[in-house]
């Protein structure tokens, strides 16, 4: 099994480890949900009791849909600044003022000394700082790079690794997950897998084939319809296998070959996009600062998969991972005149001139593909540049501050449409706006799925958030000298919770998520409850003054451990909120 499948599969045990926790909910009270009543006696509102548990996955309605936004403003010497507040900010979705929910700024005290090594701003322990909270990726795009453009990157990688400081953690992934190295702190195996980069293309197009087609044109002809393009290739097919003479199977030919190379081309983009979704499943499962560093020639997105992209990205944000790109084609080339001369020549001038100005508009394309992962995530682009040294070094360290804005759009709809944000400020004084272009509505159903999903990826963020009116609280007890046992309290001031009201009574739905961190922030366990609550009037006044408690605990032995606490209710209403626990 190759390492990219493997780290899929890790990420994929993490959310499942969650989710499948729902099936093992601590009961939140004693109350029992009353035995399933024979069908001539159906149950009724009266029958259900007002606080329950139920040992399965939680199923309610979405009633928010946050847009997460990560912000990173510069001065004019290319400086992140850090000290505007949310009323400095303006969002428009779709030319439409949004309000923003939330928003908070993250100072990352790691910058960059002239050797390029990363250092604390302040006068901290380096060392323990970068090896306790800070995580460094690279990824490199050894699908659409060339020889060249790898060698490139092996320089500017062993420079780096050279510099790394004592202690400092990095790993090395691939695309096509050949020669991967999990974080460590050994330059040689770093090294090592440094040395085994090599091109793993997946398919190969365009010049000496007959259609010289690539993956963009492909994808115009297949989903967009755009019936240019296919003309200027059935000229190619005229041109290359009928020796110019028309031919009523050009046509045919021409789209055939378009799909063929736009299946290959969306099958590569479907496995680059689960390699970066395991990347950052495995960057996540370690708190503090995450930066991950894709280096690439740039890649083509199409029609099909840029909805992954975006899903994919928004997991990067959640997860607090900034995603900053190194254009490894260097400093921009000539532009390109003429017909390649690996290429059999085109039917009419006008088709060759049509197939350059496509091979122009591909190139672009992949640099939009890059630009979109740094800016959507608050990373940096470097490009146009030979000095992938110096790029590698300053994309290395995540930006001295960053935003994170979120709205709830005032109308969404399921219906997957893109819709475009922009970010502005109220007084720019010379100040430049970097952050994501839009975003994809989510499609029609899926909704439970993407619940789970998304209760689970908070469970590996960071952040904090207080929504919910709760209290969490820890306690740990020793029974012997080598085992212990963690207590997880959260109090529910059930009288400040919102509710749906039906048939008199109180309604809404609370999943509550404790999940257990080692000393190291590797996962450990987590435990879930899904309490329903039917709560009436009299008793939502009187008698819940107190709240309720949703308890777990863990059976651990004595050392250092982080629990995290995720909590969502049928609103949409969020908390999450870490606790430190040491156990001597």
């Amino acid at each position: 099994m190759s390492y990219v499948k493997h780290l899929r599969n890790v990420l994929v045990f993490l959310i499942a480890t969650t989710v499948l926790a729902f099936a093992q909910a601590t009961p939140a009270t004693n109350s029992q949900a009353p035995a399933t009543a024979p069908a001539s006696e159906p149950v009724t509102t009266a029958d259900v009791p007002e606080i329950s548990t139920q040992e399965q996955s939680p199923s309610f309605q979405v009633k928010v849909n946050l847009v997460e936004v990560r912000v990173v403003v510069r001065d004019a010497q290319g400086k992140a600044i850090g000290n505007l507040t949310q009323n400095d900010f303006v969002l428009l979705d779709d030319k439409k003022p949004q309000t923003i929910k939330r928003f908070s700024v993250e100072h990352h005290d790691v910058t960059l000394e002239t050797g390029g090594a990363p250092t604390a701003t302040s006068g901290s322990d380096v060392h323990s700082h970068l090896a306790g909270s800070w995580r460094l990726t690279y990824l490199f795009d050894d699908f659409n790079s060339s020889p060249n453009d790898l060698t490139n990157a092996q320089k500017a990688a062993n420079q780096a690794i050279d510099s790394l400081a004592p202690g400092q953690l990095l790993a090395i992934y691939t695309l096509s997950g050949q020669g991967n190295q999990d974080f460590t702190d050994n330059k040689d195996l770093l090294r090592a897998a440094v040395a085994k980069l090599q091109p793993r293309p997946q398919y190969t197009s365009g010049p000496g084939q007959c259609p010289p087609i690539d993956y963009y044109l492909a994808d115009l002809i297949v989903n967009t319809m755009d019936a240019h393009a296919l003309s200027v290739v059935t000229a190619e097919v005229t041109s290359c296998q009928f020796e110019g003479h028309s031919s009523f199977f050009a046509e045919g030919l021409a789209r055939q070959a378009a799909q063929r190379v736009e299946a290959l081309g969306e099958s590569q983009d479907n496995v680059a996009l689960q390699t970066f979704n395991a990347v950052v499943g495995r960057i996540t499962s370690f708190t503090g600062e995450r930066t991950l560093v894709f280096a690439s020639p740039g890649f083509f997105v199409g029609t099909v998969q840029q909805a992954a992209l975006t899903d994919a990205l928004n997991r990067a944000i959640r997860a607090g991972v900034v995603v900053n790109t190194l254009d490894l084609r260097g400093a921009a080339p000539s532009p390109i005149f003429g017909t390649d001369i690996s290429e059999r020549a085109s039917g009419t001038a006008l088709a060759s001139a049509d197939i350059l100005q496509y091979r122009q508009q591909y190139n672009l394309a992949q640099t939009d593909s890059l630009m979109q992962m740094s800016n959507t995530t608050g990373g940096k682009y470097v490009h146009n540049t030979n000095d992938f040294t110096a790029g590698l070094g300053s994309l290395s360290v995540p930006p001295a501050y960053t935003y994170s804005l979120a709205f709830t759009p005032a109308i969404l709809k399921n219906d997957g449409k893109f819709h475009n944000l922009k970010i502005e400020l109220k007084q720019p004084a010379g100040y430049t706006v970097q952050a994501r272009k839009g975003y994809f509505a989510p499609f029609p159903g899926g909704t439970n799925d993407q619940i789970k999903r998304e209760i689970a990826e908070a469970v590996f963020a960071q952040d904090e958030i207080h929504e919910l009116p709760m209290r969490v609280q820890t306690q740990f007890f020793k029974s012997a000298d080598d085992s212990a046992k963690v207590l997880v309290l959260i109090r529910v001031d059930v009288r400040h919770m919102q509710f749906k009201k039906a048939d008199g009574r109180n309604l809404n739905e609370l999943t509550v998520v404790a999940a257990l961190f080692d000393r190291n922030d590797n996962f450990v366990t987590a435990k879930s409850s899904t309490v329903k609550m039917h709560i009436k009037d009299v008793t939502l006044d009187t008698k819940l003054g107190s709240g309720i408690t949703v308890k777990n605990n863990f059976d651990v032995k004595p050392g250092g451990y982080k629990v995290r606490v995720v909590a969502r209710d049928e609103q949409g209403k969020m908390l999450t909120q870490n606790e430190v626990v040491d156990i001597p």
